[in-house]
């Protein structure tokens, strides 16, 4: 009788370890499957990751943040952040409603407001405008005298034609 639960016990244990086993394998060759596809995934999300960093660095060939030449043109002048007063100063214009606007389509009894400004050197900025039916953009000249003071000239602008 002993050897029969001997031969009992030593049967369900290699059993539970064949079990074990099988099991063991197929969570083995699951997280392998798994560790691959996230392998491929990073490799594909870097490459990915690489092309925008490389469009970013191209967009930022004019901007004045990146550019150490334009940057040194202010360098008499103390203003900590010089980006963010031009288009702070130039977003003013949009509350003040000034006679000297700088969008010259305001003739066509619109209230045509400022959107989007991005500075690209230290004379030149780009910016976009809109009644929230027509859209256009603006090429603006600016001038920083010594005292911080920014006054702006409008060099060229434009306006898209409606779908209507």
């Amino acid at each position: 009788m002993k050897n029969k639960i001997t031969l009992y016990l030593f049967v369900f244990t290699a059993l539970v370890l064949i079990f074990q086993l099988v099991n063991s394998k197929k969570i083995l060759d699951d997280q392998t499957e798994r560790f691959d596809n996230l392998k491929a995934e990073n490799k594909f999300n870097l490459a990915a990751l690489s092309k925008l960093q490389n469009q970013l660095d191209e967009v930022n060939d004019f901007s004045l943040e990146e550019n150490e030449y334009a940057l040194g043109y202010f360098e008499d002048i103390n203003i900590n952040n010089i980006t963010n007063r031009i288009k702070d100063q130039l977003y003013k214009k949009n509350l003040l409603m000034d006679k000297d606007e700088l969008i010259p389509y305001t003739k066509m009894n619109r209230t045509f407001l400022i959107n989007k400004v991005k500075v690209l050197n230290h004379k030149w900025l780009i910016a976009n405008f809109s009644d929230g039916k027509l859209w256009g953009e603006l090429l603006i000249f600016f001038k920083i005298d010594k005292s911080g003071d920014i006054s702006f000239e409008l060099k060229e602008h434009f306006l898209y034609p409606t779908k209507e």
